[in-house]
This record gives C-alpha cells, sequence and structure tokens, in this order.
C-alpha cells in the first residue's frame, strides 16, 4: 500500500514537473486601444506553448505566459506585428540581451529603455 502511494505522489510530482519546465513570463508595454487589445490577445492564447493573457490597464501592458520549449519572443512579438499593433517587450527577459530581446544586432546601449 505504502509503494503504491509513494509511486503515486512520485508520478503526480514528475508530471507537474514535466508541465511547468520552460515556463516563462514576458511583459509587453502596448500601444493601442482596449478593442483592438482584446482581438490580439486572442490571437496569442491561440499560440502553441502559451498558457495564459493578461493585461494591466493602468500600466498598460500584456503579460504572457508561454513555454519557450514550444514558442518564444518573437514569435509573440510577431502576432502583434502581425496585427497592427506596437508593442515591446520589457523586464529581465530582454534587459540583460544587448540590443534588446527583438533586435539581433549587438549594440552598446539597451534599446529596451
Amino acid at each position: 500500500m505504502k509503494t503504491k502511494r509513494i509511486l503515486t505522489l512520485l508520478f503526480v510530482g514528475l508530471l507537474t514537473i514535466m508541465l511547468f519546465a520552460g515556463k516563462k513570463t514576458i511583459t509587453f508595454n502596448v500601444m493601442v486601444a482596449d478593442k483592438a487589445k482584446k482581438v490580439v490577445m486572442k490571437k496569442i492564447k491561440k499560440q502553441k506553448g502559451v498558457y495564459s493573457v493578461k493585461t494591466d490597464k493602468k500600466m498598460g501592458s500584456v503579460i504572457v505566459e508561454y513555454n519557450d520549449k514550444k514558442t518564444n519572443i518573437n514569435t509573440i512579438a510577431g502576432v502583434f506585428e502581425s496585427s497592427g499593433v506596437y508593442a515591446s517587450p520589457v523586464g529581465q527577459n530582454c534587459a540583460n540581451k544587448p540590443g534588446g530581446c527583438l533586435n539581433n544586432k549587438p549594440t552598446t546601449n539597451n534599446t529596451m529603455r
């Protein structure tokens, strides 16, 4: 009986680890009306690997939780761009990269400030 309980707990633990492995959060500053933002959020939610999309109206931002093994910042940003919405990623994911998240050219200045 104890062995079965231990195996069940191990299975649940491994399943939890697998589900949340690679889970990242990125915040985008978004300059768009609320109606257009809702349309873009629906498109982002449909992307493979996206767990959740939330808005922070006070800050004018969209917060995306995603699995970095299934999608990436550039793909998510592409959804904004293809919808005609200007969005720039912010936070520690971008600040430490030369040129910011979406700029592939190394620069001496952080372009995301």
